[in-house]
This record gives structure tokens, sequence and C-alpha cells, in this order.
């Protein structure tokens, strides 16, 4: 498990791979608080590149609106589960290896300045990567 700072409001929160491992992410599950704003923003986990861009984005099916604090939670076989505005929601996660230097991003689409997301977990199969001897 891999416990995670909050961002600063409003901002995703973005972990990178550490060198000389690999990771595959079994599960990230976080706190997702909407501001008052009226906005309607839906949670997703993104990959990303070494160079910040996106190869895989996988939102929720449901969406948030002002003042809602759902549990979000991405997953290995599990299901698409909650509703809009429930208090727990989330989405299955392919199995993909990241490697060192690549991101795993929790975040939602229209996210307010204020919105934020704390009691973020992280849970991986982590990898060492060993030197090539032939």
């Amino acid at each position: 498990m891999v416990s995670l700072p909050s961002p600063a409001a409003g901002a995703a929160l973005t972990v990178t791979v550490p060198g000389a491992v690999q990771w595959e992410v079994v599960s990230f599950s976080f706190l997702f608080t909407a501001s008052a704003n009226a906005a309607t923003r839906i949670p997703f986990i993104s990959f990303l590149d070494q160079s910040g861009t996106t190869f895989c984005k996988i939102n929720t099916a449901y969406t948030v609106t002002a003042t809602i604090a759902p549990q979000v939670t991405f997953a290995q076989e599990v299901s698409s589960f909650g509703a809009n505005n429930s208090a727990s929601m989330g989405n299955t996660l392919p199995r993909i290896r990241l490697v060192d230097g690549l991101q795993v991003q929790v975040s939602a689409a229209a996210i307010d300045v204020a919105d934020t997301i704390t009691a973020a977990r992280l849970y991986v199969c982590q990898y060492d990567v060993r030197p090539d001897y032939t």
C-alpha cells in the first residue's frame, strides 16, 4: 500500500512509479469532496507516460454535483458500481504494468478550484527490475 498526501484543493493527485520497480495498480481509492460550485464532475483515473501524456483514462460511470463527497474506487476485477451522487462509486481497472517514470493520476472532469481529494490509498503489486545479465 502506498499512502498518499492530499494535493492542493482543485488539483489532481499524481504518483510516479519510482526507479528500479514496476507497478501493477490493483486499487486506487480516494474521497472526492465537491465544493458548493454547481458544476457536475466525473471522477477518473489516468495513466500517463514519461512526458505526462495520458495513454489510458477510465471514468466512473456516475457524476458528482455540489457538496457531495463520495468514496471513489478504481480496482481490478470489480464492475462499475454506484449511482450519481452516491456515497460510493467506482469502476474496473485493466491490468497494466507501469515502468519507471510512468504516472498514475486521479482527478475529476470539471474539477473546481475548491474540490478536494483526500484519504487516498494506492495498492500495487510491485515487481523488482533486475539487471539484464545476458
